[in-house]
């Protein structure tokens, strides 16, 4: 067998591993998952966890690295899908509306992975040997993804009112108190109704085109 298929079925391994970790986590919390469980449900042995993660804690930096890999290109997708000419015709409505565009383009589409990214976060509250690799993470993602959405702001000449990284904790922060709202009353997160909170706020975070100098 090659290399080269030992390296891709590894890689199949790890994301189911992955995948069943999430659906656990966000069924039963990151606590309530065993590793035992997280075995069956991705129909592997405890061997096959073994031998791709530490323990329970290695895996759940793998998922979040993955997910923060996700985010970072479906930014750069969102991003590089915007063209020259088409943002300098556009008013500060429309701006706005490309950027939520963009933004909710990289944001967890299920309720599963909404729940699942919030318990991995408050396990980390609760795991010191998680909270510094996170912080680390959030904030390498943070950065990469601020460069690329403020290149974006800069090409249309807009301001924002704040810190791009600001900017995005107030976003994220919105997106996700709507998302949990929505499951609290037993509805599944509405695009739409977040969409028209985020636009206002975005309305009074950023200012109009600069003047010509």
């Amino acid at each position: 067998m090659s290399e080269t298929t030992v390296t891709a079925r590894r890689s199949q391994t790890r994301e189911r591993l992955m995948d069943a970790a999430v659906a656990l986590f966000a069924a039963k919390g990151v606590l309530g998952a065993s590793v035992e469980e997280i075995c069956e449900r991705a129909e592997f042995t405890r061997g096959a966890f073994y031998s791709n993660f530490a323990d329970k804690d290695d895996l759940c930096l793998a998922v979040l690295n993955r997910h923060a890999l996700r985010e970072l290109e479906a930014t750069e997708k969102a991003v590089a899908s915007i063209g020259e000419d088409v943002l300098c015709a556009r008013t500060i409505d429309e701006v706005i509306e490309l950027a939520l565009s963009v933004f909710l383009a990289t944001q967890p589409r299920s309720s599963e992975d909404l729940v699942a990214g919030m318990e991995l976060r408050l396990y980390a509250v609760r795991a010191p040997a998680l909270r510094q690799p996170l912080l680390a993470l959030n904030e390498r993602m943070g950065e990469q993804i601020g460069d690329l959405l403020g290149g974006v702001v800069d090409r249309v000449g807009l301001r924002l009112q704040l810190p791009m990284e600001e900017a995005l904790d107030l976003l994220h922060a919105v997106y996700l108190h709507s998302g949990i709202n929505a499951l609290l009353q037993g509805l599944e997160p509405d695009d739409e109704s977040r969409r028209r909170q985020l636009t206002e706020l975005l309305k009074s975070l950023v200012t109009d085109r600069e003047e010509p100098r």
